[in-house]
């Protein structure tokens, strides 16, 4: 919102009890409900998405397969109960937009989201955050891992791993809940060795660990683009991220990424000791980056392709 008013867009969030608030187009972030995409056309607004398929983009190709069997089939003879899931969105409003190509191929496979109105544009970041992660810093000898503490991110299973390899890892992040019982978990195995745990700290003291690592490691089940991800690419860290779809179709300008399997605890240790032997930070980004302005000018450039084009109203 704040690069479009640079840009000289007026952008205001969406006031539903305002009867009286105008615009051209509504942007809702997530899914909307179809029914909201109608009466959003029947009052003369345009509709663009920005969808997150974390968790269902990450799903394995033969899972994929039932689900799209499932949509295909009974989702027509079950329609009465699918619409709550608001499949129509994908095909009703005027633009979608997704952080990674590959949640955009699943929309289309899934959902039968048209395919002339999706467009990819990745996360932004802060013009400081990329100076700032681009100086120089005395490398440590320590990998970084930048997350929630939580069971979606498998702290416990990188924690362990370390312990396990006796190589040290440092894990940036809070939980949920202080009380949380894997958080709680996670908290026995910090020695201050091989599991650092310096918490959640400071904006500033992250780039700074970030700068002093050896490299970055993700084991997460899903994401969608994933911020702490180009946060360690804009500073240059090898990446060894899940051996899963959210990693491994989503970054394929990487020029140092390595995947590990979450699912094979064994293989860990093992992983991450050949990982931990030939990461090094480099010079440049690990994949090329977008600061938040450039970001906004390619929702104006989908903002002003959607304002050219007839509204089609749904059923």
């Amino acid at each position: 919102m704040r690069e479009l008013q640079n840009l000289g867009v007026k952008v205001e969030p969406a006031r539903w009890w305002d009867e009286n608030q105008t615009g051209d187009i509504l942007h809702f972030i997530g899914r909307p409900p179809t029914l909201n995409v109608r009466l959003a056309h029947q009052k003369g607004f345009k509709v663009v998405m920005t969808d997150l398929l974390d968790q269902t983009a990450s799903r394995t190709d033969s899972r994929l397969f039932v689900q799209w069997t499932f949509n295909r089939t009974l989702g027509r003879v079950l329609s009465k109960f699918t619409g709550q899931f608001n499949w129509e969105a994908y095909r009703e409003t005027d633009a979608m937009i997704f952080a990674v190509p590959h949640e955009w191929e699943v929309a289309q496979y899934l959902f039968g989201a048209t395919p002339s109105r999706g467009h990819v544009i990745p996360h932004g970041q802060e013009e400081e955050a990329l100076r700032e992660l681009a100086r120089p810093q005395l490398e440590e000898d320590y990998l970084i891992s930048v997350a929630t503490i939580d069971r979606r991110k498998n702290s416990l299973l990188l924690a362990e791993a370390a312990r396990a390899a006796q190589l040290p890892v440092l894990f940036l992040g809070k939980p949920y809940s202080e009380n949380n019982p894997y958080f709680l978990r996670f908290r026995e195995l910090v020695d201050d060795k091989y599991v650092r745990y310096p918490g959640f700290v400071s904006t500033q003291e992250k780039y700074g660990y970030l700068r002093g690592a050896r490299g970055f490691v993700l084991l997460s089940q899903f994401e969608s683009g994933c911020i702490a991800v180009f946060e360690a690419a804009a500073a240059g860290l090898p990446l060894l991220l899940s051996d899963l779809p959210w990693a491994k179709r989503s970054y394929p300008d990487a020029r140092d990424i390595s995947f590990l399997r979450p699912d094979r605890p064994a293989e860990v240790s093992r992983a991450l000791t050949e990982f931990h032997e030939r990461a090094h930070r480099r010079a440049g980004t690990t994949f090329p980056l977008l600061n938040w302005n450039q970001v906004a000018q390619s929702y104006l450039a989908v903002y002003e392709e959607v304002m050219r084009a007839p509204i089609e109203k749904g059923l």
